[in-house]
């Protein structure tokens, strides 16, 4: 009786070790940094299905930027491309575009440009 115990336990240990678990911070897909300025996806914000990217100013002064973003992913002579400008203070973040993506892992969302 004893032994059927064991294997019960030893099966759910493993199954708990083995799912993976919630995780209280997301996951980043992609960065791209030019001049202090970081850009980085985050996949399924808030299991809303929709992936997003956000800038953060690492600079102790105001910076103006440009954003490209691909949310397709295809770059085909960049049809698909958004750009905003986006100024930023002092140890800044902004959330700049949110899409739900057509193929996994294959947008971009890329500093340009940094005054």
């Amino acid at each position: 009786m004893f032994d059927k115990w064991g294997v019960w336990i030893f099966t759910i240990v493993l199954a708990a070790m083995l799912v993976p678990g919630g995780s209280a911070e997301a996951t980043v897909r992609k960065t791209n940094v030019l001049s202090n300025v970081r850009t980085h996806i985050i996949p399924n914000l808030n299991n809303t299905g929709t992936d997003v990217c956000f800038v953060y100013n690492a600079n102790h002064a105001s910076v103006s930027t440009l954003i490209s973003v691909f949310p397709n992913g295809t770059l085909i002579l960049a049809a698909d491309t958004l750009t905003f400008p986006v100024v930023l203070g002092p140890r800044s973040e902004a959330r700049v575009f949110s899409w739900t993506p057509l193929i996994p892992a294959s947008e971009y969302c890329k500093v340009m440009v940094v005054r």
